[in-house]
């Protein structure tokens, strides 16, 4: 028996987020790999070239992570020499080295392949608008959970 082409997971938000995040990924896979660092860390790195000295617990705010993600992330940077940690008592900071730096450009660079990429497929106004709605979607439904976190 053939499937349905159509069912429950075409009208489906949580499906089809993940799906298409999981294909967005791949995208940004193959615009990072010849940098040999993630999609999420040259997000990191993008926000400690901004603003060194950053705190990790800012990091997790901006990029939406768990602090435990972000200690995992910096660690691995931190072994890779694309960050350094400065500990002043119980507090981090986090700036880029020289090495990083040098790759700044390049970071810049397949972030703007990424978006020519996906806005090739998708059209560059459908890839703004659609941007632009799931941030908003994005804030609303985090706003809903801060708000009602006993119900859910």
């Amino acid at each position: 028996m053939d499937a349905p082409e159509k069912n429950f997971l075409s009208t489906c938000l949580f499906f089809n987020t993940n799906s298409f995040s999981r294909h967005l990924l791949k995208l940004a896979e193959i615009e990072f790999k010849p940098l040999d660092i993630s999609p999420a860390h040259a997000s990191l790195l993008l926000l400690v070239f901004e603003t060194p000295g950053i705190s990790p617990k800012d990091l997790s705010r901006l990029l939406q992570l768990n602090p435990s993600t972000i200690t995992r992330f910096i660690d691995s940077l931190v072994k890779k020499n694309l960050v350094f940690r400065e500990n002043r008592g119980k507090a981090a900071y986090i700036s880029p080295t020289p090495k990083s730096l040098g790759m700044r450009t390049d970071i810049a660079q397949s972030y703007k392949k990424l978006y020519l990429s996906y806005s090739r497929i998708l059209g560059p106004d459908t890839a703004i608008i659609l941007s632009h709605k799931i941030a908003k979607a994005n804030d609303q439904i985090k706003k809903a959970l801060l708000d009602h976190e006993t119900e859910f």
